[in-house]
């Protein structure tokens, strides 16, 4: 899907931690293209939001991994497992950089994987370059080498 000037990306990001919020949403506050954010904060209510028939499905999901109610991996898997979501690009938003957790994103089909860096310039940069991806011409699964931003 090519997006045009007119088009507003609709960007759902789930993440328990209000402050990490605030920062994603001061990230893409100033992002080329029109965004809309929608924010959830626990692996429920993002599975519900993505279920609801009646709301229009995001263009890209930041998930974060540590949530309460249902964490990131649950989640992911059930969005893999879901024909009517399957498709989802899925980028992680983790603080961790453990290489066994990366490893397991990847695997269970993520398709990109964000570190949280602690610099805020940093952290709108690497937002910025994972929004602009057209998941219409870029490899869903990039190899492992490419999953991590940040």
């Amino acid at each position: 899907m090519n997006l045009t000037a007119a088009t507003t990306k609709r960007v759902l990001l789930a993440e328990d931690d209000e402050d990490d919020y605030l920062l994603f949403h001061d990230a893409i506050g100033d992002h080329a293209e029109p965004l809309h954010l929608i924010w959830v904060k626990d692996g429920e209510e993002l599975m519900k939001a993505l279920k609801d028939k009646g709301a229009a499905k995001p263009d890209v999901l930041f998930l974060d991994i540590n949530m309460p109610r249902k964490n990131g991996f649950e989640c992911l898997t059930e969005i893999r497992n879901d024909r009517t979501l399957e498709h989802l690009p899925v980028i992680i938003f983790s603080t961790s950089s453990d290489k066994a957790l990366v490893n397991w994103m990847y695997n269970a089909g993520a398709n990109l994987y964000l570190c949280k860096p602690t610099d805020f310039k940093k952290l709108k940069h690497i937002i910025h370059a994972a929004i602009s991806i057209d998941w219409a011409t870029h490899s869903p699964y990039p190899p492992i080498e490419e999953f991590v931003l940040g």
